[in-house]
């Protein structure tokens, strides 16, 4: 016999532990849930705890999630997504007064991910050194994103949040961000490679007539981002092999950058991710200075290796050209003893007809 404390337990109590990303989580299982047991609901499941094997149920819901759609661009829920939705919904049968017994065949069924067959490219500063020569305002301002947000809160920033703090000191912080998936608040910087592409973007938008405050500072969807990201890559001729190139790269070198030089709470308040400790703004600042050079490409030293490869293209380009003259004059042999001033002269000429 179940106790009235039991007794009186349903979703509403269950979600009402939690707040936070805790709750936001249950409440998405419970949606799901909700889908897999219709036309059932919950009242159906309280009559029958006894009767039904919420086992086997709990199996089929896992079949019935690896269908379901991302909510986010294509593709399915991943293994991991749903291994910890079952989890979740497995919780709130315990709350209600339900225990679920699993063999070991469903526990397998139930706790099993499935490693990713392809990982996603281990972006670095050299690659986005590579990216931003060849980017052009909007391939820039995605490369260079320095917010460490998702996709989703990327894409809703306006001009009107950005432009005002450009006269800022680098880092600039653009204040508290409320991230939709996680609902935790994000306190992101602005570094100088950023800045520099924000204000090319800007001037993009001008020519484009997009100067209102609330106008998006891209005029794309998720899909779209991940399709520029993978078309300056190209661009830039670097070999991505079975590697996945998408926006998330780009947050997670943010995020591995701050996390190698601050503490767990400092970076995830950044980025917006769940922390214990409070936001503090002159530390969490002081942090995102120390990842500056781990972040941040060095515009002059960049325009200096342009020169550099320049130069280096164009002595290139004299050499094949004294090969080719060589080659013609003394047929493809070595030369027995230095040039003649006459031959001199008449590479200089032949040098100067080639140029």
């Amino acid at each position: 016999m179940k106790s009235k404390k039991i007794e009186n337990r349903n979703s509403e109590t269950w979600l009402s532990e939690v707040k936070g990303q805790q709750l936001s989580q249950r409440q998405r299982a419970l949606a799901y849930w909700n889908r897999f047991l219709e036309p059932h609901n919950e009242k159906w499941i309280l009559e029958n705890l006894a009767t039904e094997d919420w086992a086997q149920h709990l199996c089929d819901f896992r079949d019935f999630l690896a269908n379901q759609p991302l909510e986010r661009g294509e593709g399915f829920l991943s293994s991991n997504t749903t291994k910890t939705l079952c989890g979740t919904i497995r919780g709130y049968l315990k709350h209600i007064g339900c225990t679920v017994n699993v063999t070991k065949r469903q526990k397998l069924h139930l706790t099993k991910v499935e490693e990713l067959a392809r990982l996603d490219f281990p972006f670095n500063i050299r690659v986005k050194a590579s990216l931003i020569r060849v980017a052009n305002p909007t391939e820039e301002y995605i490369v260079t994103s320095s917010l460490g947000l998702r996709i989703g809160d990327f894409l809703l920033l306006t001009r009107g949040q950005l432009e005002p703090l450009l006269n800022e000191d680098i880092p600039i912080p653009i204040g508290k961000i409320q991230t939709e998936k996680e609902g935790e608040p994000a306190f992101p910087f602005i570094s100088g490679d950023f800045k520099q592409a924000i204000e090319r973007r800007l001037a993009e938008m001008n020519k484009l007539g997009k100067t209102n405050p609330t106008d998006r500072m891209l005029d794309l969807d998720e899909n779209q981002v991940n399709t520029t990201l993978k078309d300056v890559f190209a661009k830039a001729q670097i070999n991505v092999g079975n590697y996945v190139v998408r926006y998330h790269i780009i947050r997670k070198f943010i995020s591995d950058c701050l996390a190698s030089v601050s503490s767990g709470d400092k970076w995830k308040r950044i980025v917006g991710k769940s922390a214990k400790s409070p936001y503090i703004a002159s530390e969490c600042r002081e942090a995102f200075q120390r990842a500056l050079p781990l972040i941040d490409c060095d515009g002059k030293a960049l325009r200096v290796n342009e020169k550099l490869q320049q130069k280096v293209d164009e002595l290139e380009g004299v050499m094949r050209t004294i090969a080719k003259y060589m080659t013609e004059k003394t047929k493809g042999q070595l030369l027995s003893k230095p040039l003649s001033k006459e031959d001199l002269e008449k590479l200089k000429k032949f040098l100067e007809g080639e140029a």
